[in-house]
């Protein structure tokens, strides 16, 4: 009972400095509020958003008449300068959708269940029911659902409407463009001074209120009772004209000209190809229930006229992400901004600038070297002999030293070592939270997994049950993203494990790094079991994509990995001053052993960024860190060719691609827009750590996958007697040395070794000719998949979903899937005898968890499949057929 006195007092005192203040420059005038008293509460009001000063204006004048608990956005009142406020008035944080996380749906449930037990205990609350700021002087309700919902559940409640005006054209309202919050208290507050308060200009705001008893109101479902709110709040006006109050009342301008309402991005709506349009209406249909009109599918429809409320733009956002790849740097109001996204063009905004750390200039420029033969041996040392040196940056973590990296990868072996088992799995994109865990997965003596969240739940449950993983690192922000699900392990969550971690522990282990290096290098060292000193044990187990039923396990030695980066180091002759962009994710084999590990343990900085398609905000990035490196796949760099301007990647130095064959008109592409930089292709494969063979800078020939890296030995044999064969042959590529692994993981695998000349070689499956100074040249694979931005996209993965619904029967097989690779992209194909539209085949596939490149791009019906005289799919026949379709002139590109 006390403290709900004290805490009544407080919101009293609180309630009467905001008013003092807000009087200082509104002068409100409150119409219909004793008509709206003469009937009974509690009270559900609901007023029109025009500006970020209609909340505290109409808590400010209505709040002793009605003691109402206020809905509030999280994403603003969780700041520490509002906290205090929706604590006082006993706000309802309820979640916005900037970024759509499954978990929010959670959260807005939560909050709706709060506000509907407060009106049954007979609790008054304000809501705002449109959900966002007016963007042009109308109130626009669309499908947004929360306020039908509440009356659904609570019909005896009386409806309050509030409808402002007076607030639009304030610095709070979208009349001069997207308002910025605490930017715009700030300057109000020194305005509030300069104006020594009680001077201020005043602006005239009139609040009117309307009271609805339930047989008064439509039916609480959104589709009638929407457009009655939509219809009272712009009754007045059709759209509400800015007003200008003078900011001082002496100085300062008397007029002011607001610019044209906001509208939507600009795109070119030609530039969006048919079967991007098709996948949105698609994804749009299946929330609607319908199909769309031809009127509706265009693109400056918006959600809101649809019907469509922010919590289903989320899922529609995120489902359109997952198949396609492309993030969102928000939600979209409209379908053409929704085509942008899926065609990977939507607008980000500007990443935030470098911090001036990560310039900090290089003080030597000694030859680059790997210390130690193990993994935690080559950090540790290269680690402690730069304490004070940047290495490592991005957008969440900022910049971090090798000191930092160190306080933070000790803290959190130490919390891994308390793990049962030897091998933990990881999951997570390229990040400095990434090189944390598995760093810190060294220094505790396990064995990192990498699991490949893009290639669906079966390949993922495989990968558990072969490496027998029982707990997997992750972050549960990422894991809500990505949407991964994996029965029977243990989430280990980032977030978790450093909330566990005190500052007194950090700083006492900083200390000891700044302080006692030697000592705490020791005592690192001898921290570490075994296992993690010898350099033929298993460092990492790594997943092939699965060009046969299921992902291989590949198990990479501390030897294979070490011996593949100093081979790397010389062939490319890089530098200190040399700093990379890293984006490619750990599970990708370049990038566990080049983009992720090789900086750190040469002291070469480098900068993560977590989404690899995400093309404009890697642009961007690469104009503000700078860097003089990147690697990537010839697909990814033409998205990133394709965003540049002139001048954002002047920095780069070296483009190192690889993963796919890159095409001839891409080196013209990259001297036009990266001047300075040298465009080099490789060939690798996770069995061989990865790098095979690159093209050296001042030695690149175009059309080649480069010559063999130092100390790797390659032979080319005849696929079928595995002869060896002459130079300008083409034949099965073989590949021997300390980068080769030892061998799969499982009995149920056919070693992959030949043994010729004395020495062990790794058969590679794949195609390729030598020329008679050492080059290679790619000719193709053997197995059946297509490598689609670096990604091993399984033809026969693809097709078990339908094999499974539509099995053989005695007149033969009923679905098969082929594709090609194509000069405009890949083309993957569904032939089926059943009666499936491509909307209802991708379906499918995503209820089986594939996502991002895992998808068709058309359904083909036939009669019938061709067959071979065993009765199995001939799929020479289809891929013929695909064939047959590029015209004779990019045929001959190809």
């Amino acid at each position: 009972m006390y403290g709900r006195w004290l805490l009544r007092m407080l919101q009293w005192a609180v309630w009467l400095v905001l008013r003092l203040l807000l009087a200082c420059r509104y002068r409100v005038r409150l119409v219909g509020l004793d008509e709206v008293l003469r009937k009974p509460g509690p009270y559900l009001i609901l007023p029109n958003h025009p500006a970020y000063a209609d909340p505290p204006n109409l808590i400010a004048h209505l709040w002793p008449a009605f003691r109402m608990r206020p809905v509030l956005l999280d994403s603003i009142f969780r700041h520490p300068l509002l906290a205090p406020f929706r604590w006082i008035f006993r706000g309802i944080s309820i979640p916005d959708f900037q970024r759509p996380t499954p978990a929010d749906r959670e959260r807005i449930e939560a909050a709706k269940a709060e506000i509907i037990a407060s009106l049954q205990r007979g609790e008054s609350v304000i809501l705002w029911p449109s959900g966002r700021l007016s963007r042009d002087g109308r109130e626009w309700i669309g499908g947004a659902r929360l306020a039908a919902e509440v009356l659904a559940a609570v019909p005896q409640v009386t409806v309050v409407l509030v409808r402002t005006r007076g607030l639009w054209g304030s610095m709070f309202s979208w009349a001069n463009g997207q308002p910025r919050l605490f930017a715009a208290i700030l300057k109000a507050f020194l305005l509030w001074l300069a104006n020594l308060f009680v001077l201020a200009p005043r602006r005239k705001v009139t609040v009117t209120l309307e009271a609805f008893l339930p047989e008064e109101r439509p039916e609480p479902v959104r589709e009638r009772l929407n457009p009655w709110l939509q219809a009272w709040y712009n009754a007045d006006v059709e759209r509400e004209e800015p007003t200008f109050v003078p900011y001082h009342f002496l100085f300062g301008p008397r007029t002011h000209t607001f610019p044209a309402p906001v509208s939507s991005p600009s795109f070119d709506w030609d530039a969006i190809r048919p079967p991007t349009r098709v996948l949105v209406a698609q994804v749009v249909e299946e929330k609607l229930k319908r199909p769309l009109t031809e009127a509706e599918n265009q693109p400056q429809t918006t959600f809101l006229e649809l019907g469509i409320d922010s919590l289903d733009v989320a899922e529609i956002t995120l489902k359109v992400e997952r198949i396609t790849g492309h993030s969102s740097g928000g939600l979209p109001g409209t379908l053409g901004e929704l085509w942008a996204i899926a065609e990977g063009l939507q607008e980000q905004p500007p990443p935030p600038p470098a911090p001036p750390p990560w310039f900090t200039p290089i003080v030597d420029d000694t030859r680059l070297s790997i210390l130690g033969e193990t993994i935690a041996e080559a950090f540790l040392h290269q680690a402690f002999q730069r304490r004070r040196e940047v290495i490592v940056a991005d957008d969440r973590a900022g910049v971090l030293t090798y000191e930092r990296l160190l306080v933070g990868a000790s803290a959190l072996s130490a919390r891994f070592r308390l793990l049962p088992e030897q091998r933990v799995g990881l999951l997570l994109p390229a990040s400095v939270g990434c090189d944390l865990a598995i760093l810190g997965l060294y220094l505790a003596g396990k064995v990192p997994v990498l699991l490949n969240w893009t290639t669906g739940p079966a390949a993922l449950g495989h990968a558990v049950r072969l490496t027998g993983l029982r707990q997997v690192v992750t972050s549960r922000l990422f894991l809500e993203r990505v949407s991964v699900e994996i029965p029977g392990i243990e989430w280990l969550y980032l977030e978790d494990i450093r909330a566990s971690i005190s500052r007194y522990e950090l700083w006492a282990r900083l200390l000891a790094v700044r302080l006692l290096p030697q000592w705490y290098h020791r005592r690192l060292h001898m921290s570490l079991p075994p296992q993690s000193l010898d350099p033929e044990q298993t460092a990492v187990i790594l997943f092939t994509s699965g060009s046969e039923k299921a992902p291989k396990a590949v198990p990479l030695t501390h030897r294979n990995i070490l011996s593949d980066q100093r081979a790397c180091l010389e062939a490319l002759q890089l530098h200190r001053r040399h700093s990379a962009l890293g984006f490619l994710p750990m599970f990708h084999s370049f990038g566990f052993t080049i983009t992720g590990l090789l900086p750190l343990f040469v002291a070469v900085r480098i900068v993560h960024h977590p989404d690899p398609t995400d093309a404009t905000a890697l642009v961007r990035k690469i104009a503000t860190y700078r860097p003089s490196i990147i690697a990537t796949t010839p697909t990814f760099l033409s998205f990133l060719l394709d965003r540049a301007k002139p001048g954002d990647l002047e920095s780069l130095q070296l483009i190192i691609v690889g993963a796919e064959k890159c095409p001839l008109h891409l080196f013209d592409r990259v001297r036009h827009l990266a001047p300075n930089a040298q465009l080099l292709e490789g060939y690798g494969v996770t069995e061989c750590s990865p790098v095979v063979s690159v093209n050296r800078p001042g030695r690149v020939r175009p059309g080649t996958i480069g010559e063999p890296l130092p100390g790797i030995s390659v032979r080319i044999v005849d696929p079928e007697t595995h002869e060896l064969l002459p130079p300008q042959h083409r034949g099965l590529l073989l590949v021997a040395g300390p980068i080769v692994f030892p061998g799969y993981l499982g009995d149920d695998t056919a070693s992959p070794f030949l043994y010729q000349d004395g020495k062990r070689w790794y058969n590679t499956g794949d195609l390729a000719e030598q020329t008679d100074d050492g080059f290679l040249i790619f000719h193709g694979r053997l197995k059946r998949f297509l490598k689609v931005g670096g990604e091993m996209i399984s033809l026969p993965a693809l097709e078990e979903p339908f094999s499974k619904r539509f099995p053989p029967t005695p007149d033969g097989p009923r679905a098969a899937v082929e594709g090609i690779e194509t000069p405009e992209g890949r083309r993957i194909v569904l032939f089926t005898t059943e009666p499936l539209t491509l909307q209802e085949a991708n379906a499918i596939l995503q209820e089986e968890g594939f996502r991002g490149l895992y998808r068709l791009d058309e359904v083909r019906r036939l009669d019938k499949l061709p067959v071979l005289g065993t009765g199995k799919t001939d799929y020479k026949v289809l891929r013929r057929c695909l064939e047959a379709e590029i015209p004779q002139t990019a045929r001959i590109s190809l």
